[in-house]
């Protein structure tokens, strides 16, 4: 069965886009094909990475352009 595809889009994909992806991947595990992007992509913001180490780990995330990705998703949550 294919997994379904999932996008959180934001602004900079540096905060909550970062958390969803981070989150959805913990709980749902290999059920789903998880992405963040953002519309102006930035680094991750420190405090992000500070809250997730308390249960959810932020090094696999996803920070590619917006535009990128869009097309190839079933499920596009944008966050604003």
């Amino acid at each position: 069965m294919d997994k379904k595809k999932v996008l959180f889009v934001c602004v900079h994909n540096s905060a909550r886009s970062q958390m969803a992806e981070a989150l959805l991947k913990a709980l749902a595990g290999d059920g789903f094909e998880v992405m963040s992007a953002g519309l102006e992509p930035r680094t991750i913001n420190p405090f992000v990475v500070e809250v997730m180490k308390e249960g959810v780990s932020t090094s696999r995330v996803t920070r590619p352009r917006a535009s990128s990705t869009l097309t190839r998703k079933e499920n596009c949550f944008p966050m604003s």
